[in-house]
């Protein structure tokens, strides 16, 4: 009887496991399914495509050449198109919008408003441009400014020179 009982309690622990294993595969499964399709997602939401509004590029170089634009934004969100450079080596993403326009009446306290959320709180005088700088402990950067009616948001993987900075907001046109 001892045996019995002992290899009903040995089938019955063989079952749990056995169950608890093809759950536990269930939701592996089901959570490499999920992760696939919001990596989909996330390949659709950021497509290559023409602004429909005037850009600017730094001087003497083709959208082409810097890899083209490619949509940040949601489409059902007003457009955000960006496109990577680099500085010294130093990869940027540059994203331009159109100024929206609550800008308008208060452009600069506006701007410094939104580069408060990106703790770019160092002014840059780039000549005509005011830009906002912030760096992360890490080192990568922001930078924020309006230029052409455009804003644009600039962040680099690593600290970026000052000097630099504005070399490159000027050749902007």
């Amino acid at each position: 009887m001892r045996r019995s009982i002992h290899s009903l309690l040995t089938k019955k622990t063989i079952l749990i496991a056995g169950s608890i294993i093809l759950v536990v595969i269930g939701l592996i499964v089901t959570l490499a399914v999920i992760s696939n399709s919001k990596s989909s997602q996330a390949d659709q939401s950021t497509t290559k495509e023409s602004p429909g509004f005037q850009t600017v590029l730094p001087n003497n170089t083709s959208v082409d050449a810097l890899g083209g634009w490619t949509r940040i934004s949601p489409p059902e969100n007003d457009p955000v198109f960006a496109y990577t450079d680099t500085i010294n080596d130093v990869s940027i993403t540059v994203s331009q919008q159109p100024a929206p326009s609550s800008f308008k009446n208060n452009l600069d306290t506006e701007v410094a408003e939104v580069a408060k959320k990106f703790n770019a709180t160092s002014q840059l005088d780039a000549g005509s441009v005011k830009a906002y700088i912030g760096t992360s402990a890490k080192g990568p950067q922001s930078v924020i400014f309006v230029k052409n009616n455009l804003l644009i948001l600039m962040k680099s993987v690593q600290k970026i020179d000052d000097s630099k900075w504005i070399s490159y907001i000027k050749s902007l046109s």
